[in-house]
């Protein structure tokens, strides 16, 4: 039998030395951001019962959740994501707290991939969520909280598409498509394959009306500037599309109030979980991170899953993928002056005072457990301090 203990699985990985600072730094700015903005933190348990997470149009499939059995036989998994738990939260024990309630969380969560594909199996998620608020203003604070958020971690190339998942709901809605055909045409539209999208149109025309036909061909390219809800606009006369489009131009318009105009973009085809997202959506990228480094939206019927009824939106952040998206750690403090001081033993007291001197005044500042100074200063090199004093 083969020996796994020099190993770790797959998905997962080790952090060492600055990139672990780098990212308790980046999760305490995420954290504190949040706060100053009005949220409450909440933690949940990592493991939690199947059921909390198995509930009617879950985006959650069974074998992608790491599962394992109590002494009383129940199923428990280790969650898949923060969200939910924090609906559950909201519904059991702070029904009776002052609403919209106003929650955030920096967690550590687990999903099994099929394909692993160099996504990572545990996955450190920073997020927030507003719960009882129907306005788009809620839409908004999550946005702009966001957006700061991700400059105060010194991110500046990113952008944070907005969409609305009604505008293609409502469309599909006029076709005479069967459920699998709706999945096959959601697909083709979700992952921009404009050559499978035309094909599909023109095999399964006689379902589609002449005018949803042709939006149907462009609405995976209705991305881009504002610009873009003027065209889709013009492209149909379903009320729910324009709805949305005008939902969308809402919230767009608020963002760009709080001057944050140059990180937003629009993207109508943006249709990720269909039936779990109610409303807006929003998805971000950074460069030089290939995945998407946040995702949410508006959620108005999970709660029902647990005997509340209350509208919500949120979003989360991989605080992997911003780490990955952040160019240098300087803005981190983590090359702080480096000091080495080595003393006799009957010096201990005097380099101790040293040290703490130094410290407050913002150095790093590691004290000798060598015995001899010659030894002292080769391990100061190898770890290239920036000084090396005797005392």
């Amino acid at each position: 039998m083969e020996n796994w203990k020099r190993y770790i699985p797959e998905g997962a990985k080790d952090l060492i030395f600055e990139e672990c600072s780098k990212k308790v730094e980046i999760q305490n700015i995420l954290r504190q951001t949040y706060i100053d903005a009005g949220f409450l933190e909440i933690s949940s348990p990592l493991l939690e019962f199947y059921d909390v997470f198995n509930y009617d149009k879950t985006i959650f499939k069974q074998e992608n959740m790491y599962k394992l059995f109590d002494k009383q036989g129940r199923m428990m998994v280790l969650r898949p994501d923060m969200t939910t738990p924090a609906v559950r939260i909201s519904a059991t024990k702070l029904k009776r707290a002052p609403h919209p309630l106003k929650l955030c969380y920096t967690e550590n969560i687990y999903r099994e991939n099929e394909n692993l594909n160099g996504k990572d199996m545990e996955i450190a998620q920073s997020g927030i969520e507003i719960l009882g608020a129907e306005s788009i203003k809620a839409d908004a604070e999550i946005v702009t909280t966001a957006i700061r958020a991700l400059l105060k971690c010194g991110l500046k190339e990113f952008k944070i598409e907005l969409g609305q998942i009604n505008f293609f709901k409502s469309i599909i809605k006029e076709t005479e498509m069967d459920d699998e055909k709706e999945k096959l045409l959601k697909y083709y539209v979700e992952n921009k394959n404009f050559t499978a999208l035309e094909n599909f149109i023109e095999e399964n025309g006689c379902c589609i009306n002449e005018k949803d036909r042709c939006l149907f061909r462009e609405i995976s390219k209705l991305f881009g500037g504002i610009e873009i809800l003027d065209r889709a606009a013009s492209m149909t006369d379903n009320s729910g599309a324009l709805e949305s489009i005008n939902n969308v131009r809402e919230l767009y318009n608020a963002v760009c109030d709080a001057g944050y105009k140059n990180y937003i973009s629009v993207d109508l085809g943006m249709i990720q979980n269909i039936d779990y997202y109610t409303g807006i959506i929003f998805r971000g990228y950074a460069q030089g991170v290939g995945d998407s480094i946040l995702s949410g939206g508006r959620y108005d019927n999970l709660a029902k899953q647990f005997g509340d009824d209350e509208c919500a939106t949120g979003l989360a952040i991989d605080v992997d993928s911003i780490m990955k998206a952040i160019d240098s750690v300087d803005e981190y403090g983590i090359h702080k002056k480096k000091i080495f001081i080595y003393y006799k033993k009957e010096n201990y007291a005097k380099a101790y005072a040293k040290a703490e001197e130094l410290r407050k005044k913002d150095a790093i500042v590691e004290m000798s457990i060598f015995d001899n100074e010659s030894e002292a200063r080769k391990y100061c090199d190898l770890k290239q301090m920036d000084e090396f004093i005797t005392i």
